[in-house]
């Protein structure tokens, strides 16, 4: 009768079999581990042992010096100039990294401040013209300029001229409320009194309320009617080089000095570098009666 072979095992028996052989190890392993960790123990707690009983052996006099208890001390490592200067950057490096996004903030700021151009002088051209607001501005800007002084002392004098798109119709025209936001702020503000208009932006300004009458001061002028010096006629044109006639609403006119968000005193400030300014103008384009 011929042998039988021995039985082959499952993957599944094989499998088991290594996982217990391997439980068996992590066992014994694991009872090592905490072999070792006791004898640790013990021995630390007799060297506490014996180091308290020095210590008392210590105070008592019994005995001077203890080769159990010795004060270990730590080498001081000293470092180069270039090392300290590594390690101080290591240890703060995000600190110096905000204190360095500040700085670089600061000085744009600072750049922005030093290099803005700032005006002595602002008029408002409040008007829905802007082929007359592209082709005048500069010379109306150079015009006045020559009627004021350096006032910030910067070296030079500058007369902005902010453009005011605003008309009868963007007035009656609810869904069209940012001209009138942007107008009105500037008029919450002292910085611009001087206007330079047309009837068709009236209901924006509201010349009665807003604007001073020029009659008590240059009412010897054919042009003065009331708020409005009126520019159609003069040679205001010509220097401007404005080749087409100017209409006969568009004038030029101050506002009244009121509180405002800057404060009325900032107001009347402006406004006593404006009028004189304006007056020139009257003078140089006006016709006497």
């Amino acid at each position: 009768m011929a042998n039988k072979k021995p039985k082959e095992k499952s993957l599944f028996e094989v499998a088991r079999e290594l996982e217990q052989q391997q439980q068996e190890q992590e066992k014994k392993a694991q009872e090592l581990l905490q072999k070792q960790e006791e004898q640790k123990k013990i021995a630390y707690e007799e060297k506490l042992k014996q180091e308290k009983l020095e210590l008392i052996r210590l105070k008592q006099g019994v005995i001077t010096e203890s080769e159990v208890i010795h004060e270990e001390r730590e080498e001081q490592k000293k470092y180069s100039f270039s090392q300290k200067i590594s390690n101080f950057i290591y240890h703060n490096k995000w600190w110096m990294g905000i204190g360095g996004f500040f700085v670089v903030i600061a000085g744009f700021l600072i750049w922005q401040v030093v290099t803005t151009v700032h005006p002595d002088m602002i008029i408002l051209l409040v008007s829905d013209n802007d082929l007359f607001h592209a082709a005048c501005s500069e010379g109306i800007s150079e015009l006045f300029s020559q009627y004021i002084d350096d006032i910030n002392n910067d070296g030079k004098t500058v007369v902005d001229v902010y453009y005011m798109p605003a008309s009868q119709e963007n007035a009656d025209n609810d869904g069209n409320t940012g001209d009138m936001t942007k107008l009105f702020a500037e008029f919450q503000l002292g910085e611009a009194v001087l206007v330079i208009s047309d009837s068709d932006a009236d209901a924006y300004i509201v010349p009665e309320n807003t604007l001073v009458n020029l009659e008590e001061y240059f009412g010897d002028y054919q042009e003065t009617q009331e708020m409005r010096f009126m520019l159609s006629g003069t040679d205001f044109a010509d220097i401007l080089e404005w080749d087409m006639p100017f209409d006969d609403d568009i004038y030029i006119g101050i506002r009244q000095v009121r509180k405002t968000m800057d404060s009325e005193e900032k107001m009347q400030e402006v406004y006593d570098i404006s009028f004189p300014a304006l007056e020139q103008f009257i003078q140089q384009f006006g016709h006497l009666k």
